[in-house]
């Protein structure tokens, strides 16, 4: 069921974004200072895709210098327009590309949070020339809306109507490459009026809907809002990758982050008494089934508020005592906290992403095997570090980690403690 290539078409202008963004294209966009088109490439990452033909054409060459022909392992293709061919001329040449015989299409400028292999699977199943993730509105004014009969094929495109809820495209496609195969390459026509509308009713074309995070950056308002969304900690990202649970039994050990991952983190600051301290919710019954389960627990946590002198080690050991309290109540139990008290700055191996608190776990407990270890955290030095020991590695999404190699994504611990390990 997996389809590893995909089209992102990168072309458009940000005639309506100009204001805002100046003269990059559209897909340059800052947000949060980073381009949104590397939240696209992350979320494809994630999703199991290897290869993207990006799809360009208005001052392309800035895209090919920020990203090249590699991204974290994505292969990078470009294809490019010399003049602009619309959106069914941009596919019908990007296709040409394409290897296999089905690929997804997603817009350059719009994020829909799907997990991408449930669109795969009702397209292959239904051996469907194009199938569109779909998103329920309260107001379609913007996008128009869509008919589907109950089997899910697509019967009409309806017109835009002010304040309508309904059922709109969401922009991205699972296709079959040959779909185009009755346009000529080099010609301008629409994907959305000459193709989607054209073959509505047709028994071809089907749509599946999601409940997915949605947001099309194409105008000043959304643009502004996706910023918010992402630094407010809206978006919910999917574990997008298919994967199976981790057999668990008591040689297995659990690392654990504190910041983030246990309690609430706070930003630009440090917990330093227990008056600060917010314990995330269902954490405790997250640890209490991890304690059924592993045979250690360990918390590995950086603490440079120690070396900047704004809290003591005396502070941080009432901050544990409690922590492992209310873990103790709940029925779980913490083995033990190890923490790194080293400036950033210092560049010390005690602190993560250097391995001194796990080697040093494992002094403790020389029945750790790293190879049979989790390390969950909410930050990419967490991941390094249980990367480095070898360990099978869990990031908890948040706005400041869209990108990651971890080798799971869930969003919080109890979601991990359900759904991953049995």
């Amino acid at each position: 069921m997996q389809i590893r290539e995909a089209i992102v078409l990168a072309g458009g202008l940000g005639t309506r974004l100009r204001d805002v963004i100046g003269e990059f294209p559209k897909p340059l966009a800052p947000i949060n200072n980073l381009p949104f088109l590397q939240y696209l490439l992350d979320y494809l990452k994630q999703n199991g895709v290897q290869k993207v033909v990006l799809a360009v054409g208005y001052k392309w060459e800035l895209i090919q210098e920020q990203f090249g022909d590699n991204y974290k392992g994505l292969s990078l293709i470009y294809s490019v327009e010399s003049n602009p061919l619309g959106t069914g001329g941009a596919i019908k040449l990007a296709l040409e590309k394409i290897a296999t015989k089905n690929c997804f299409v997603l817009n350059g400028d719009t994020l829909f949070n799907i997990p991408l292999n449930e669109l795969a699977q009702q397209h292959l199943n239904g051996s469907a020339t194009c199938t569109l993730a779909l998103k329920q509105v309260d107001n379609s004014s913007r996008y128009g809306s869509i008919t589907m009969n109950d089997a899910g094929a697509i019967e009409a495109f309806n017109e835009k109507e002010q304040g309508a809820k309904a059922i709109i495209n969401g922009g991205v496609y699972c296709i079959a490459t040959n779909a185009l195969a009755n346009f000529k390459t080099e010609h301008t026509f629409s994907f959305e009026t000459d193709y989607l509308a054209v073959k509505a009713g047709l028994g071809k074309l089907y749509g599946k809907v999601f409940q997915a995070y949605f947001k099309d950056i194409g105008i000043p308002t959304d643009y502004h809002q996706f910023e918010k969304d992402l630094k407010e900690g809206q978006i919910k990202f999917y574990n997008a990758m298919p994967y199976e649970k981790i057999k668990i039994d008591s040689s297995w050990t659990l690392f654990l982050d504190r910041d983030g991952v246990m309690n609430e983190r706070l930003i630009d600051d440090y917990v330093k008494q227990l008056n600060e301290l917010r314990i995330i919710e269902k954490v405790p019954a997250a640890v209490q089934r991890f304690t059924e389960l592993f045979g250690r627990i360990v918390v590995v946590t950086n603490q440079q508020g120690i070396g900047r002198g704004m809290m003591t080690v005396d502070d941080l050991s009432i901050v544990h005592g409690f922590i492992e309290e209310v873990i103790k109540t709940a029925g779980g139990k913490i083995d033990k906290f190890y923490f790194a008290p080293q400036l950033r700055s210092e560049n010390s191996n005690h602190r993560k992403p250097g391995t001194g608190m796990g080697l040093q776990a494992q002094l403790d407990f020389p029945e750790i095997d790293f190879s049979k270890s989790i390390m969950v955290g909410d930050s990419e030095s967490d991941i390094e570090f249980g990367m480095k020991l070898g360990m099978k590695t869990v990031m908890l999404k948040n706005s400041s980690n869209v990108s990651t190699k971890a080798d799971y994504i869930f969003g919080n611990l109890y979601q991990v403690s359900q759904e991953l390990i049995h």
